[in-house]
Formats: C-alpha cells, structure tokens, sequence
C-alpha cells in the first residue's frame, strides 16, 4: 500500500504503529513510484503535518514539521546522520520515507544542525525473493525526460544473498521561465541474511545541477505589505544561476544475534560532498515588488563520517518482560567553504530583469571552514505487562557537542564549542482492545547553544545545547485496513538574545507551538485508498526580547493545514485507477512583529493511471497534474524568507518490467 504498518524507530528498533507511542508514518516505494515522486518533498506533500518551504525547481528540500524547520541536512539514511545527499535526495534506491513528528533526542540523537520538529529516515531497497528488471520512461513539463532502471536478484543455496541496483538519469527544462535540472544518480544496494547474522551495504552517487533555481525571497522591513505572489512561471532567478551537486556516500550496518533474545549490531557510514554554485539571496525592498541582491559564487566540500554500536534484548523479571537497548553513537562533519561576492543587482518579481551575468571569478582553494563531531551514549528499556497491552518506556542520552570555527582568511580559529547535555524520554502505550491504542510521551530535542558574543557584558560564555520539551498524548485505532490517529502535542524550543537592559546574552526565550492532528490512511472500501488528515497548531513567542513579541504568533507557522488524497480503482475499466489531491495550508506571519503576512493557499492536483499487460508483461501508464488550476501563491514564509508555489506541471511516466 501507500503507508507501511511501522518502521525504524531509532534506538528502540523496528516498532509496529499500534505500539509505537508517537506519531509516525511510513510512505512505501509503490507511493513513490505512482506519485511520480522525484525527492522527499514530492512525498511528503501527502503529510498534513509538513509542510514544503521550497517548490518544484528548487534542487533543495527543507521541511515545516510541528512548526519548526527540518533541514534535509538532517534527514538521516537507514538510522545515520550525515549519510544522506545534503540539498536534495534522489529516491530511486529508497524502500520508504519514514517521518517521525515531534523531538526525538533519544531515539536518534541530536541531528547535525539541530532540527528538532521530527525526523525523516530513508530505508534502502532490497532485492525481493523474486528477480525484478523494471524500466521506466518519464517526463516533467515544461520537457524535462528521464529514464530509470531498476534490476534485482537474491543468489545462495538459501537465497542469502541479494543485489538491488538502481540507476537514473534525467534533463530538460523546469515550468519555471529558464530553470532547468540535469540529474545523474546510481544506488546500489546489497544484503545478507544468514541464520543469525544480517548485512547490509550501501553506495550511492548523486551529481545533480540545477539552473535558475527558486530560492528565497527575503522580505521587506517590518511593517511593510509583502504584496501579491508573482507570476510562478517568470522566474525571477537569473538563468546564469546555479546549484551544481556531486555527492558519493557510502554505508554498511551488521546485526548479529548471539542469543534468541540478544542481539548486537553495528553501522558505519561517510559522505563526500562537493557543491559549487552562482546565486542570488533576493532582498524585497518594497511591496511594488523591486528586488536587489549581490550574486555571489559559494563553494563547499564536506566530508561526513558516521558510526554507531549497540545491543539490544529481551528478558523476564516476574510479570514483566523488559526490552532494553543500548547504543554508542559519532559523527564527524569536516566543511571547507569559499564565497566571492559581485555588487548589487536589481530587479523586480512581477517584471525580471534580463541581468548580465556577473563576472566571478571561481574560488582557487576552499579553507577550512568548521570541524563538528557529536557524540552520544544512550540507554533506554521497554517495560511490558497484561500480555503487552500495557508498554512503558524509559530512557536517557547523555550527549557531547563540539564545534570549531575557522577564519577562512588565517585559518585561525574564531571559536571553539564543547558542551554536553543529559536528555530524558518517557513514553506509555495503553492497548484496551487489539484494534485500539492510547499512548503519551515526554521527550526532548537538542540544538547546539550559542556563545554570547562581543558587546555583551557575559561576551565569550558557551551555553550548553538547547533543550526543546515534547508533551504528547494520542490515540490510533485500526480497522483493518484503515488507520486513523488522534494526537495533541505541547514543543518548547528555547532561543537566545541579548537582554537590552542589562547587557547580558541569555538562553530565555522560546517558541511555544501547540497543536492537534487527525491522521487518515488506508482502504476504508475496497478499491479506494484515503490518506492525509489535518494539522492544527498554534505557535507563539514568550519571554522575548525586552518581552516586545510576547504573545505573537510565531513566523512560517499556518494555524491550519489540510490535505486529502483519493485513488479509485474503476470497475469500469479493470486497471484504471483515478486520483485526486488537495492541500490547503492558512495564512503565514512572516515577521516576529507580526506586522507582515502571506495568505493562505490550496492547491488541487489530479491523475491517473493504467496497468495492463502487453505480450505478457506489465505495464503501468502514469500520470499527474499538479497544481491543475494554476494558481499563484506565496508557498512559505520560513526562516523568515519567501518562496513561490510551483505553476502547473505535467508528470507522465511508463513502466514495465521484463
């Protein structure tokens, strides 16, 4: 189907949802493939709970989940930091997108650049007990044309062994007036499963180059109208703009059970990414719509590398079975960076500029810019009583942070950050029926702190990571094959200021976001498929700075988000499925002030597809319109940027597997 029925839950293992106490959902590879879907925005489009701050053309993913930003830098691969591609994931080797909402320190650890509203796991393919060559053509409007194959095979006395190789490529034109994306991808992917140990590796390759992407539009001052959203098709990004992406990761993870109830496991992974880019951060210098910028040319290198050890087990103490778990985890990142800046350019959205392109020269070297490495220990055990209808857990991270910062022109260090913080969780799972669970949760997410700097009377003073509160309580029921889920949330996430009134840099501010979600998936008849929900949060500022923005709501958040998605399978014409998507998100404050805002905006999508068989192979005809009705709309306003929805666009597909 379209979602899976559980999924990793990080330091706790594979968990079932009826037994998983937060809210989380698992969008499998036959959504990916009949959505069309290019990248995690394109799933995670179904998800009422996020929402996307860029659009179709972007060459980046960045997501709103609970109201608070999620990096893709911090979108983990098969349970690893710093593995995944850093702007924008291909998925031709992803199995699912596992989101789980909410702060989640204990499961994972902190993320690499601190995103604390949820997190996104992509599980590999694997090769099936059967072999698999699939081919697939495909097109994107306005005449972008790719072609992916998808081969597998298990080898062994036992079929122990398989192999799962994926390869993509992809180029044309983007809906957006001079956009255009090339993208070359490879995963491969092999697996073990032996009687008592299981291995698993993988490689990936991703070089992708996207020109005149659509990026963020910084708005005008406080107090000044945004304006109406500009014409989605004229691009107001020059079309000698570019992001240029070449990434080579690589992963292996073992388990090994010692005993029936014990096992141990293992995982190392790295990624080398290289990216080099022309681009322009737009500045709205008015409502009427006048932009100015200094293109820049920025290029980095990363290199990323990940490891993790634990144990996990099961044993009996009187009425109660506990499942403890123990893990050890690190991750270094090593970024070198150079920018080179031009001079101002000017603009305006409603009627760009032809810009010449700027004369920049390429960076000869890239210093050093940052060296991070995270390192935690964790410990947590699942208490089990009343036949597991009633599960309880507990558990703790102890996690360490460092970071160094460079000067790009000495190579001097300017800063040095080493701190720790303990996070605790606690969770609690009530089954009343088999088809009915109750569940609440305490736990906590983490970002770096800041350092208070030049000009503060506390100047130079390291605070230790910031802690953000999680308080959840939910109720999921199953009909079989349906599932609804009911959650209400409380986030606290602290922020940093210097105080006006005494000088003082001090960690006292905070976003407080409160929300309740209604999640729909599955088939509640046969032949048709539901999935979506609505999300409603009310997001607020307290104990701000000189307490000028208490009470304000809090930037990028929409009070309201609402999708439904539908696929009918006709009876009329056996293999005709028909499907329809609508999303409607509210209006967005824009500043902290809240003297600016971007209205709300729906958006309808439609589709079909075919499958049938010719000469005695299946074939499935895909296609997509999304944005059917054409409409213009500011899509986000986060981190207090803009970005604009994407026009009407075209995505057409065949498959078939010999």
């Amino acid at each position: 189907g379209q979602v899976a029925r559980g999924g990793r839950l990080g330091l706790l293992g594979d968990r079932d949802d009826m037994s998983t106490p937060f809210s989380a959902t698992q969008y499998t590879a036959k959504l990916i493939e009949d959505q069309q879907a290019q990248n995690i925005g394109d799933v995670l489009v179904n998800d009422p709970t996020v929402r996307n701050t860029y659009s179709r053309g972007a060459g980046r993913d960045e997501f709103n989940i609970r109201g608070f930003t999620l990096f893709n830098y911090d979108v983990s691969f098969n349970g690893l930091y710093g593995v995944s591609p850093r702007n924008s994931s291909s998925l031709i080797g992803v199995e699912r997108v596992e989101v789980l909402r909410g702060p989640n320190a204990l499961l994972n650890g902190m993320a690499p650049y601190g995103s604390v509203g949820g997190s996104i796991n992509l599980v590999p393919k694997r090769a099936g007990a059967d072999p698999l060559n699939r081919f697939t053509v495909s097109y994107i409007g306005d005449s972008q044309f790719g072609a992916h194959a998808d081969l597998s095979r298990r080898y062994g006395d036992s079929q122990e062994w398989g192999v799962r190789l994926n390869v993509a490529g992809s180029g044309g034109d983007l809906p957006m007036d001079g956009a255009k994306e090339d993208l070359g991808a490879v995963a491969l992917g092999l697996d073990y499963q032996g009687e008592r140990l299981r291995v698993e590796g993988d490689i990936n390759y991703q070089n992708r180059t996207t020109d005149a992407r659509s990026g963020l539009l910084f708005p005008p001052p406080s107090g000044t109208d945004i304006g109406r959203a500009p014409d989605a098709r004229r691009n107001f990004f020059p079309s000698w703009t570019y992001w240029k992406t070449k990434e080579w990761s690589g992963a292996l993870r073992a388990e090994y059970d010692v005993s029936p109830d014990w096992t141990v496991y293992g995982a190392i992974g790295a990624r080398q990414h290289d990216f080099e880019s022309m681009q322009t951060s737009w500045l709205m210098l008015h409502e009427a719509g006048d932009i100015g910028a200094v293109p820049a040319r920025l290029n980095e290198s990363l290199l990323s590398k990940t490891g993790e050890i634990g144990v996990r087990g099961r044993l009996q103490t009187g009425p109660l079975k506990h499942e403890p778990a123990l893990s050890a985890s690190v991750l270094d990142i090593d970024y070198s960076a150079a920018r080179i800046r031009s001079s101002t350019v000017f603009s305006n959205i409603y009627n760009p500029a032809d810009l010449p392109k700027p004369n920049i020269a390429r960076p000869s070297d890239l210093p050093r810019a940052s060296d991070s490495r995270l390192v935690s220990i964790a410990l947590a055990d699942t208490i089990s009583m009343a036949d597991d209808r009633v599960q309880f857990i507990a558990g703790v991270r102890h996690q360490r942070v460092e970071s160094t910062n460079f000067d790009a022109m000495t190579g001097r260090q300017t800063s040095n950050y080493n701190e720790s913080a303990v996070t605790p969780a606690f969770a609690l799972t009530v089954k009343p029926t088999d088809r009915l669970s109750l569940y609440g949760n305490y736990i906590e997410g983490l970002s770096q702190g800041g350092t208070a700097p030049e000009g503060a009377i506390n100047a130079g003073e390291v605070f230790a990571p910031e802690i953000s509160k999680q308080f959840e309580v939910g109720a999921k029921y199953d009909f079989g094959q349906f599932e609804t889920t009911l959650s209400a949330f409380q986030i606290e996430r602290p922020s940093s200021y210097l105080d006006p009134a005494s000088l003082r840099y001090v960690s006292n501010g905070k976003q407080r976001n409160r929300g309740l979600e209604f999640l729909v998936q599955g088939e509640p008849t046969h032949g048709v498929r539901l999935l979506g929900g609505v999300a409603y949060t009310d997001a607020r500022l307290t104990r701000t700075e000189g307490g000028v923005n208490d009470g304000n709501r809090a930037p990028a958040v929409p009070r309201l988000q609402f999708n439904a998605a539908a696929e009918w399978d006709t009876p009329f014409v056996p293999g005709l499925t028909l499907t329809a998507r609508m999303l409607r998100t509210s209006s967005q404050i824009v500043d902290v002030a809240n003297t600016q805002e971007i209205p709300g905006w729906t958006r309808f999508d439609v589709g079909a597809r075919y499958a049938f068989n010719a000469n005695g192979k299946p074939v499935v005809i895909r296609a997509m319109v999304e944005n059917v009705l054409n409409k213009n709309y500011w899509q986000s306003a986060a981190r207090e940027g803009l970005t604009v929805g994407a026009p009407l666009t075209v995505l057409l597909s065949v498959s078939t597997e010999f």
